[in-house]
């Protein structure tokens, strides 16, 4: 009942409370309080956190150097649940990371938590069944809950208590949500306060028993959210009906009359889908929600124009060969390495050819632009992207895969080359990925090494670098050339090619694949390496465990998915937990998360389009274009396009786009 404080959902509980609430005879009216103890203090967060560093060392040091008794130590959900409900000093709320972080519930650092009363060593959580004995299907689960239709309706209420009106006052009263005086902001002066005992008191009182948020939120109480039938949801998503999934092929496209090759990748803007295909040429369409006739949009052909031949190139930043970041000694040495490991593993024919797919190509409005629409979205109250199809023509291409090692930008206005450069890569860029942000990206090459580049946003890479970057050919200038492309960062740890980079911006999370097999994760902002993964490691044969190429890589909230040059998906966490895996019994060419991150959608040589709980990789719909042939790129209505309803794009080797809509109408729409 979110209506309710943790301490008034026991009416017994809560009736010998009022008794004793009645009885502070020696405090003054303003200063009685229900409850001692509080919500939110610093010992409930490390009696949940007290298997994970640096919460554990805090937890030893307020105990006087030792763990506590086992008996009060977090270690059964249940037991955690009737002390929260039955006892008049436990009135904790759940933290934020009973939603994201399922090691909290893992003892995976083997810590000596000791034996209860009752003989029973306390090691990891005991879960609910529910469970089923995975802390990462709680949380899983947990978070699902946290998003669900009943919470949505009712969060407001919580609000109210913890922030609202109902945090202090008479409507405090009334909900039977009044704490100690002293956890409540502004109530006491420790200025005035001249008695140096009394003062450590109160604030060692402060510091320990718990603080109450700051009150936003003064009178009015906070409105519930809309129903999920009134607002946008993803097209794809676990409640989806997939039997009401509709594929539109239309006849007027490019790929029907002109020999453009494959669609190669599929970019939605707000009013123009942007397609690039084999040929090397850029098709653009101009989009609409709203259709003509029978299809439920507009998809017309606009322009269509070459982006240039996969020739060698030399621009004159990439003849310099300079890097734009220094170079260290130990980047020397470790470029020694990698020259040496390839030198064993690779053969004659091996670079002799470069794939080119999806992942060689990326759009960005660039960080700079991005940042003012977003600060002037807040100001106006919105979130959405609609409305500002002036903002298409604003657009970069980015794209790699280009002998001569660089990553060049063009404007999708024109097509004119803006930029190319090489970042200090050695060898052919092999893939990108373009942050959500728009100002961030990073690229993996042939030298084994991956890059952090800034997109038009010369103060964040000053931001980043902690200096004055450099650019391909010096210090940064004020050329357009110099101030659109910035390489930050190197990421090291592979000895092979990069075969595919994945990157979350919001999560500051990149996640790179290699021709051996092995997975490196990366903060992207600072640069930092933070784990090596070998998934071929989990195979149980000896047989099974050679070395196979990371395909293909997607991210999302919960961890990743990595597809395998032998047909194999695994669904692992950040921290390289693996979940599950199956064989996908397909080459694929692509693979996207849906807006919510809870499906997986893939095609490949099998003509098919399949979409899996991203959890369990189970197959829950699979869409059959054999007629167009093998899949090769998927795309997918960018979630700020809201409340605009959201539509799937798959790009086929015939050359054709087809679009994906569904009969439901409360689902994909606004």
């Amino acid at each position: 009942d979110l209506t309710k404080p943790i301490g008034a959902l026991n009416p017994e509980r809560l009736n010998i409370l009022i008794e004793r609430f009645k009885d502070l005879d020696g405090f003054n009216e303003d200063e009685k309080f229900l409850y001692g103890s509080h919500y939110s203090s610093p010992g409930a967060v490390l009696y949940y956190m007290i298997r994970q560093e640096p919460f554990t060392s805090m937890h030893i040091e307020l105990q006087s150097g030792r763990f506590d008794v086992p008996d009060r130590l977090f270690f059964d959900m249940a037991g955690c649940w009737r002390c929260c409900l039955k006892l008049t000093s436990d009135v904790k709320e759940l933290i934020p990371e009973f939603f994201t972080c399922p090691e909290m519930f893992l003892n995976t650092n083997i810590f000596p938590l000791g034996t209860t009363q009752e003989g029973f060593k306390v090691n990891d959580v005991v879960l609910p069944p529910w469970a089923n004995g995975s802390a990462h299907e709680f949380v899983r689960k947990h978070a699902l809950a946290l998003e669900s239709e009943y919470v949505s309706q009712n969060l407001n209420h919580w609000i109210d208590l913890v922030f609202g009106f109902k945090q202090r006052g008479p409507a405090a009263a009334a909900a039977h949500n009044v704490f100690h005086f002293l956890s409540y902001e502004g109530t006491v002066d420790l200025d005035s306060i001249t008695n140096k005992v009394d003062r450590e008191a109160t604030e060692s009182h402060i510091q320990n028993f718990g603080q109450t948020p700051s009150q936003l939120i003064l009178k009015d109480p906070h409105p519930s959210r809309y129903p999920a039938s009134d607002v946008w949801g993803p097209l794809i998503n676990e409640a989806a009906k997939f039997r009401e999934l509709r594929c539109w092929t239309p006849s007027k496209q490019f790929g029907v009359s002109d020999s453009c090759g494959a669609v190669l990748s599929i970019h939605v803007l707000t009013e123009h889908i942007v397609v690039i295909y084999s040929n090397m040429s850029v098709g653009t369409y101009r989009w609409s929600n709203k259709g003509i006739g029978n299809a439920p949009f507009l998809f017309k052909p606009d322009k269509l124009r070459p982006i240039g031949e996969r020739a060698f190139f030399i621009s004159p930043a990439a003849a310099s060969g300079s890097s734009t970041i220094d170079d260290h000694a130990a980047s020397s040495h470790y470029r020694a390495r990698v020259v040496a490991k390839q030198l064993e593993t690779t053969t004659d024919d091996s670079n002799c050819h470069m794939s080119i797919d999806s992942s060689s190509f990326g759009v960005s409005i660039g960080g700079y632009l991005k940042d003012n629409f977003c600060r002037k979205n807040v100001a106006s109250g919105s979130r959405s992207l609609d409305g500002n199809a002036s903002l298409d023509s604003s657009f970069y291409l980015l794209s790699c895969g280009y002998w001569d090692g660089t990553v060049r930008m063009h404007s999708l206005e024109g097509l004119r080359l803006k930029c190319s450069l090489n970042g200090g890569h050695s060898g052919p860029i092999t893939c990108l990925s373009i942050g959500e942000c728009h100002g961030l990206m990073v690229t993996g090459g042939q030298d084994a090494t991956c890059r952090i580049w800034v997109v038009d946003h010369p103060n964040l890479a000053i931001a980043l670098s902690g200096e004055t970057p450099h650019s391909s050919s010096g210090y940064l200038g004020e050329s357009d050339q110099d101030r659109l492309l910035i390489c930050c960062h190197v990421l090291l740890g592979h000895v092979n090619p990069i075969s595919c980079v994945a990157f979350s911006s919001d999560l500051d999370v990149v996640v790179s694949g290699s021709n051996d097999g092995l997975i490196c994760v990366h903060t992207a902002r600072r640069g930092k390496f933070v784990r090596l993964i070998d998934v071929n490691s989990s195979r149980s044969s000896e047989k099974e465990q050679r070395s196979s190429a990371v395909s293909k890589l997607a991210m999302h909230l919960q961890g990743f998915v990595a597809h395998m040059e032998d047909q194999m998906l695994y669904s692992l966490t950040i921290n390289g937990t693996l979940l599950t895996s199956v064989s996908a019994e397909d080459t694929l060419h692509t693979i996207e998360v849906s807006s919510d991150g809870q499906m997986l959608i893939t095609g490949g040589d099998k003509y098919e389009v399949v979409i899996r709980a991203i959890h369990t990789l189970i197959v829950r719909c699979v869409l059959d274009l054999s007629k167009h042939g093998p899949i090769r790129c998927i795309a997918l209505t960018p979630p700020e396009n809201n409340p605009a309803p959201q539509f799937m794009y798959i790009g086929t080797s015939d050359g054709l786009v087809t679009i994906v809509d569904t009969a439901n109408e409360n689902i994909g729409k606004g």
